[in-house]
């Protein structure tokens, strides 16, 4: 019930906001300019989309035909895609995050929290196929020593 009240409440809340910041642009700039940088950014993020999407594609079968694990470049290259979508789509909150995803260090720190969320929710294996092999740190816990000869307490069930 709470997802669905998130995930109809935040469309919502963004389009809100995207309105409010065009009407604050619009009172700075004017009205005409205001939807001008916004047409026009749409259509920058309409071609980079042209030119992100089919560029992705090749990386990611680049990879799989060299026998590499697809997982950076699949998510580098639906990030750039996601940002080239956030410029096409009309409003300026939407520019900012996508033209921020195009910054490369941006898009890497992005990258990494998307593979860290998916191999939490990938198995082990499924991971390690996708993302390849995963280093691991072992910590080494302190438990006091359990006493060997103390006697155990239960029921011995014999075997049928």
């Amino acid at each position: 019930m709470r997802l669905v009240a998130v995930a109809l409440v935040t469309p919502v809340l963004l389009a809100l906001a995207e309105l409010a910041v065009l009407l604050g642009v619009a009172h700075f700039l004017g009205l005409g300019w205001a939807l001008l940088i916004l047409l026009a950014t749409s259509a920058v993020g309409v071609v980079l989309v042209s030119r992100v999407g089919p560029r992705a594609w090749r990386r990611f079968r680049g990879a799989l035909n060299e026998g590499r694990p697809p997982g950076a470049e699949a998510t580098n290259g639906l990030l750039a895609l996601a940002a080239a979508a956030l410029i096409a789509f009309p409003g300026y909150l939407s520019d900012v995050v996508g033209a921020l995803l195009l910054i490369p260090p941006v898009r890497n720190l992005a990258a990494r929290g998307m593979q860290a969320a998916a191999e939490r929710r990938l198995s082990p294996d499924v991971a390690g196929q996708v993302f390849g092999p995963r280093t691991v740190r072992v910590r080494q816990h302190r438990h006091e020593t359990a006493d060997t000869e103390a006697p155990l307490e239960g029921d011995i069930v014999e075997p049928r």
